[in-house]
């Protein structure tokens, strides 16, 4: 009778001949471009994205699937991930940038705790409305990069990032060239309940001008659907480059937002807070550089904060460095509603074409006749040539406006102590997929 070491023996001896005879399998089937079975996954070996669906389904939390190196062509991803807060569950590139899908090719990631990392998308566009795609909960995109992804009918509805469900993170991406109609990425809201998103230290780089005045925005947080609810989504450590999309180059359509630390450079753009309430909008940086219909701030809706941006060299988009919009009486969810309970306060705004603040912005258009009330405007520091211009539309009867200690200086000779409080721009350096950025042109 043969011992039981000896039949464990025996045993771990088949276990070692059929897993040689499953890798050749996995290797012919490779060659034929078939689907590959779980367990070339599960052994940590590279596998191609037509593996990733049944890896994925099986991974436990905390482990790691790495996608092999190759242009994938025509990738149609459709996966589901459960790991944990403790132990997420990671899909990386081999490389990163090493993965790239051209064609026709989507990912969409629905579960929950997974990490995406270091894909590459070019050469082709989304036969979706998106080109990634995040729903579920507790997600990360990092570390990668979209590149002129886009249809041949310019007009297509084609957004690059989606944001479904709760606590998802977009960080250190790169999203270059997108010319195509629609969001660069959208936060989408299906109810009232907060989203709690963060969206931190991307790299937003050339968005061309619009063939139509809207539906190019570069970031949208929600529509006017739930607008008057919070959603709880922070911006913040980005860089918008070149984003000339439309006037809201970012858009605000839900409430208690935290924008914060984007630099926003050479942009014919603006940052409107179009819906929702209680935004705060805090160390921001719009650089015009001069440039045609450059744009600071937008305000409409109640109790924002406006704190220690800086605007400079813009040309007036909106008609003045910080514009608060008229609105409509008795708004519908999707009109205009005018600024109410708003505290701008610390910001430095300089060498602007045009007032630094314009109070009665759009009054009259649309059926805007309602005023800003209830705003304090304290301790900023403004310059400008035309100093009795700098603060517009005060005037208007019916506007309720505090102004508290603010300095003006002629001829943008602003001094030190308060220039030094202004951080410097963000440079792609600090951004975005650090191995795209050689692939960037130099501004």
């Amino acid at each position: 009778m043969r011992s039981i070491v000896g039949e464990r023996m025996n045993l771990k001896s088949q276990i070692r001949r059929r897993g040689r005879l499953r890798a050749g399998r996995v290797r012919v089937m490779l060659g034929l471009g078939l689907a590959l079975p779980v367990l070339a996954a599960r052994g940590g070996d590279p596998i191609p994205p037509a593996g990733l669906e049944a890896a994925l389904k099986n991974a436990r939390p905390g482990e790691e699937i790495v996608v092999a190196n190759g242009a994938y062509p025509d990738s149609k991803l459709e996966i589901e991930g459960h790991g944990s807060e403790e132990a997420p569950i990671t899909v990386r590139a081999e490389t990163p940038g090493g993965v790239v899908f051209t064609g026709e090719s989507f990912l969409e990631l629905k579960g929950e705790h997974v990490t995406l990392d270091g894909f590459l998308f070019e050469k082709g566009h989304s036969p979706r409305k998106a080109v990634i795609a995040l729903e579920g909960d507790r997600c990360r995109l990092m570390n990668t990069a979209i590149d002129s992804f886009n249809p041949p009918d310019p007009e297509k509805d084609d957004k690059w990032v989606t944001l479904k469900g709760t606590r998802h993170t977009v960080e250190n991406c790169t999203f270059f060239n997108k010319t195509s109609a629609s969001v660069t990425l959208a936060v989408w809201r299906e109810s009232d309940a907060a989203d709690h998103h963060v969206i931190a230290r991307n790299h937003f780089h050339t968005r061309p001008r619009g063939a139509k005045s809207n539906g190019y925005e570069t970031v949208r947080i929600g529509t006017s659907d739930h607008s008057a609810s919070a959603s709880h989504t922070t911006l913040r450590d980005n860089l918008f480059e070149a984003c000339d999309g439309e006037m809201e180059a970012v858009s605000v359509k839900a409430g208690q937002n935290t924008i914060s630390g984007n630099t926003f450079d050479h942009c014919a753009g603006t940052l409107t807070l179009r819906h929702g309430d209680g935004t705060h909008v805090v160390g921001n940086l719009f650089a015009g550089r001069r440039k045609k219909e450059t744009g600071g701030i937008r305000i409409y809706g109640k109790e924002h904060r406006v704190s220690g941006n800086a605007i400079i060299g813009t040309t007036g988009r909106a008609g003045g460095a910080i514009a608060l919009m008229a609105g409509n009486p008795d708004p519908e969810p999707n009109e205009f509603h005018r600024p109410e309970k708003i505290l701008i306060e610390k910001n430095l705004i300089v060498a602007n074409e045009g007032p630094a603040f314009l109070f009665d912005a759009l009054y009259g258009d649309d059926g805007r006749t309602e005023l800003a009330r209830e705003v304090l405007v304290s301790v900023n520091a403004v310059s400008g040539d035309d100093l009795k211009n700098l603060f517009a539309g005060l005037d208007r009867p019916g506007l309720d406006v505090k102004l508290d200690r603010n300095q003006i200086f002629q001829g943008n000779q602003i001094p030190k102590d308060i220039t030094a409080t202004i951080a410097p721009p963000l440079t792609k350096n600090d951004v975005g997929a650090p191995w795209f950025r050689e692939r960037l042109p130099e501004r």
